[in-house]
């Protein structure tokens, strides 16, 4: 005969340690469902196997029908939060057409050379002696070395393509790495990130991407947003 104390096992099972082994949804989801039939089957085998001469109290049993009531709302409220999350991504795709066309920084210090133009912003927490820009291409070879901004804050810096022999490097991916150093001679530490214009977006699973020339950005990754204007430095080599 199935006891009370192994539904109840069941419905804590719901509310513990089960519930709490996948944050994906739709797992959870087919979690709470198991549990539901499981709890559902023992209830019904307990009281089909019931001792006639002694049966099950009525305080007992009522006790049991809370207990399923539980499981079964538990399930319909994850549904629904599902429903919500689903509600919440369909919501933020037609806010997204706002950043088409847009200049977004990006986590990440290799930008994409095109029509002569490549992007990045950089950030000196106090202002620098001097600040040295080296470009490399995607083998890992210098091909540009040029003075950046000395300021505090944010700075801009737009590559024109040229390299320090003069001549005209293809369009393609190009890294900026940036040392600055003080009065003192002791380095600064520099934050660089790439800047690209916003040519579409896409979606998957829920989770926007924002397309751009420097390749796919997670939302997630995007630091701000501008429209696009003149940078505050376009350089070649000095």
């Amino acid at each position: 005969m199935t006891t009370v104390n192994s539904i109840t096992g069941v419905q804590s099972t719901v509310n513990g340690s089960t519930a709490a082994t996948s944050s994906d949804p739709t797992v959870a989801s087919a979690q709470n469902t198991a549990n539901f039939n499981s709890f559902l089957q023992l209830l019904t085998t307990q009281l089909s196997n019931q001792d006639p001469l002694d049966p099950i109290s009525a305080t007992d049993f009522t006790s049991q029908l809370a207990q399923f009531s539980e499981v079964e709302q538990t399930i319909q409220t994850n549904s629904n939060l599902q429903t919500l999350i689903s509600a919440t991504n369909s919501n933020q795709s037609p806010s997204m057409v706002s950043f088409l066309g847009t200049m977004v920084e990006a986590k990440g210090n290799t930008a994409t050379l095109q029509n002569g133009s490549a992007e990045w912003d950089y950030t000196l927490p106090s202002a620098a002696a001097a600040t040295a820009i080296t470009i490399t291409d995607s083998q890992g070879n210098v091909v540009d070395t040029v003075s950046g901004q000395t300021a505090a804050g944010n700075q801009q810096f737009v590559w024109n393509g040229t390299a320090s022999d003069g001549s005209q490097l293809p369009d393609g991916q190009y890294t900026a790495q940036i040392t600055a150093i003080d009065a003192n001679d002791n380095p600064i530490s520099v934050t660089v990130d790439a800047v690209t214009k916003v040519t579409g977006i896409s979606f998957s699973n829920g989770q926007a991407t924002l397309e751009t020339a420097n390749g796919a950005v997670p939302l997630a990754n995007v630091i701000s947003v501008r429209e696009p204007s003149n940078s505050n430095q376009t350089a070649s080599s000095q």
